[in-house]
């Protein structure tokens, strides 16, 4: 497990390796998609995709991957040229027009829908979910419950803060309007707990996710990766 840095950014940015294959990889279309933007102009973010995708991009193998919650970006078609890749997404940034129209070219597997309603699940060697849970979606628990049988290997990118952050939302299928307080360190490793026997975390890891770390974004959230053993 991972809870990452400063320091870890300023070692990763001695070699900057994803900037470099985003430019080879680049085309004109995808500078509009704003995953692609992110990716391209966020350090921080570069620094956690090289941890959990390098190994995909680095060598093609025959691995079927299900990545959720990811969005498209110049790397996506590297990914799906170098593994079995599904992209299960509804694509709330934007870029699900490019993807229907690519998705054949690049094989890519796109499934524009919640993972929560798939149904007749299908056996991966990877899953990934990264910056998805707990603070876009809360149901990190029931996901990880729902990916362990039919995986070898889950990696979720994790993020939550530990000082105060709430959002005002209102439901697309009422007139109500909530107030969500984002998850903590301490309530994300109780529910991360559960899975520590098969993962590569340990407990004074998690505990340790309670502390207020400096973190490598501008809105403070902290970040954590962690590896869970599947049942395949």
């Amino acid at each position: 497990m991972k809870t990452y840095t400063k320091a870890d950014l300023k070692e990763y940015l001695r070699n900057d390796w994803i900037i470099e294959l985003m430019r080879q990889n680049s085309n004109e279309q995808e500078q509009e998609i704003r995953t692609n933007q992110w990716l391209m102009n966020m350090d921080n973010k570069r620094l956690i995709y090289a941890d959990v995708y390098g190994d995909i991009l680095h060598k093609k193998t025959k691995r079927r991957v299900l990545e959720v919650g990811g969005g498209y970006n110049s790397l996506t078609k590297v990914l799906a040229s170098h593994s079995q890749y599904t992209l299960l997404d509804f694509m709330a940034h934007g870029g699900g027009g490019y993807i229907s129209k690519m998705s054949e070219q690049y094989h890519i597997n796109w499934l524009g829908q919640d993972w929560y309603e798939l149904k007749n699940m299908e056996d991966y060697d990877l899953v990934i979910a990264n910056d998805i849970f707990p603070d876009v979606d809360q149901r990190m628990e029931l996901f990880i419950d729902k990916m362990l049988p039919h995986c070898r290997e889950l990696r979720l990118v994790v993020t939550y803060y530990n000082a105060p952050c709430f959002y005002t939302t209102k439901r697309l299928d009422d007139s109500e309007i909530m107030t969500f307080l984002s998850w903590d360190g301490e309530i994300t490793a109780m529910k991360l707990r559960k899975y520590v026997h098969r993962s590569n975390a340990s407990e004074y890891e998690l505990d340790a996710m309670k502390m207020n770390h400096e973190s490598i974004f501008r809105n403070g959230r902290q970040v954590s990766y962690i590896v869970i053993k599947g049942d395949l």
